[in-house]
Parts: C-alpha cells; structure tokens; sequence
C-alpha cells in the first residue's frame, strides 16, 4: 500500500492523480494507463529489468538510509505498507544510477528464496530514459536468478485491481494494481521484513554517487528534508498499526543519512522520519548533521 504526498511551497496540497495523464483527465473506467515508448526506450527498460540481478554485483554499491522493522513473536508475518512520501526530484550523475524514495515487503534472511516487493518515487534515466521522478513498483522472486522486473515490464504487476492480493494503491483511493501471489513462495503468506527509506544505487563503473531524497539533509528541519510520515505496516487484512519503536532498527550508510524518528500520534504526523543526502558518498562515512 503506497499513499504519497507532494510538499508544496507554502502548503501541503494532496496532488490530483488525473495531473499525472498528458490529458489531464485520467483514464476512463475500466481502462489503464500504457506509457508511449519508442523501441529504444523499450528496450532500454527490458534491459534495465532483467538486469535486477547485476545490482547486487560486488563492484557495485546499493545504499539505504531509512528504517526496518523485522517481525517477531509479537507480530508474526506483515500484510502490508504505507506511508505518505514527500516528492523531489534530485538529479542522478550517470545513466546506470538511480535514486529513489522506497517502501518494502520482503522476504526472512533465513529464506530459501529472496522475494520482494518495492514501491515508490524513483529517478531512473536507465528505465525510463530521462530525469524524471516518477511512480514506480519492482518484484523479485529469487534475486539470484533474476526473476522479476520494474513496473510491467514483464508478466507480473497487473494494472487491474484485486482484493486479497498484494495490491498497490496510491492516495488511499486510487487502486492502482496488485501482484498475483503465484509470483512468490516465501511472499504468499506475508512478509517477514518492512523496510521505509531512500535507496540509490551506483554502477562500478560509476564514482560519483547520486543524490538521495531532495539532495540535502537537515535533521531538525521536516520541510527542507525528504521524509516519511505516517508510516505503517500491516498486521492483520484490515488492520494498519504504527510501528513498535522498539522494533525499529534504523540505517544508515557511507554518506546517506537517517534521523529525527518521532512518533507525534497526532494523525499528521504519526510515526516520521528524515532521510537523504547530496550525494558523492566516499568509502568513509560522514557524520549526518
């Protein structure tokens, strides 16, 4: 369950889905939205999928700051998601790079297999053949042997809504799509790790890192920081919580920072977060200020 917020100005303004259509209209019912590519692009994008595996090739670097919560005797399995997500759109400094703002299920580190299932913004010149940040969902089932892909690129996500599933919906009204439990073995019966945060990703053959968030980090400042807020997870079908602070590990990673975690349970707020940084991360980590 993604719901996502754009941070204005002056003012926090929930953003009308039809402003994301060409048209400013949206889809009539009972049709989806098919992004225009040029066979290129198309194929750039295959690329850009069936290549998840090479990610996690030593020679390249994936970087996370945020937060994860690991079930427990208390909560045994995980159903779910969400938080509401501030929008930037910092700018990556190669075509291999991304940068993006992500919410996870996935699988035990005990698992047989690695499933997952990632939604959120994302920069990604690779996949999408530009800057732009844009909405976005990735599934793998077996990371090794590199099953699965971004958005619909391969069989998988489907763009029609279906209760029961593992669904994807946007602004709490907006059903977006779901990803059929055949996909997944470890994945069928909930997930044993949530994890909220940015994630950026550096080629080996690439030096400078991308930036993360809105490319800056403050940790006393919630409008000049990207961040998360009303965060929540899934213990039940129906059931949303927020999280157990005592469960919370937090991350961070060479010069990506973490920080400012509060629990305001005042129905704004909630449980929240700041994550981000500028970028051109070295082998040793910067202290976050």
């Amino acid at each position: 369950l993604l719901k996502a917020k754009q941070l204005q100005k002056e003012d926090n303004i929930y953003f009308k889905a039809e402003e994301y259509w060409l048209n400013k209209k949206g889809c009539p019912i009972g049709t989806v939205p098919i992004r225009r590519m040029t066979q290129e692009q198309l194929q750039s994008a295959k690329d850009a999928s069936l290549n998840l595996a090479n990610e996690y090739l030593a020679d390249n670097t994936i970087d996370f700051a945020g937060i994860s919560i690991k079930a427990s005797p208390e909560i045994n399995r995980f159903t779910g998601a969400s938080s509401i997500i501030t929008l930037y759109n910092p700018q990556v400094n190669g075509l291999g790079q991304y940068s993006s703002a992500t919410i996870f299920l996935q699988s035990g580190e005990n698992a047989t297999i690695t499933e997952q299932l990632q939604a959120g913004w994302i920069i990604h010149p690779k996949l999408y053949g530009d800057g732009q940040t844009r909405l976005y969902t990735r599934w793998t089932a077996d990371v090794h042997q590199k099953t699965g892909c971004y958005n619909t690129i391969c069989p998988g996500f489907v763009q029609i809504y279906k209760d029961q599933e593992y669904y994807l919906q946007l602004a709490t009204m907006f059903a977006i799509g779901f990803w059929p439990d055949t996909l997944f073995k470890e994945l069928r019966n909930g997930s044993e790790t949530v994890r909220f945060g940015g994630k950026a990703h550096t080629p080996a053959s690439e030096t400078v890192s991308p930036p993360m968030g809105n490319g800056q980090f403050q940790a006393d400042n919630l409008h000049l920081t990207c961040h998360m807020r009303q965060v929540m997870y899934g213990v039940d079908i129906d059931q949303e919580v927020q999280p157990d602070e005592s469960l919370v590990q937090t991350h961070r990673c060479r010069c990506y920072c973490e920080g400012k975690e509060n629990n305001a349970r005042d129905g704004y707020w909630d449980y929240n977060f700041l994550f981000g940084s500028a970028g051109n991360c070295t082998d040793s980590p910067i202290t976050c200020m």
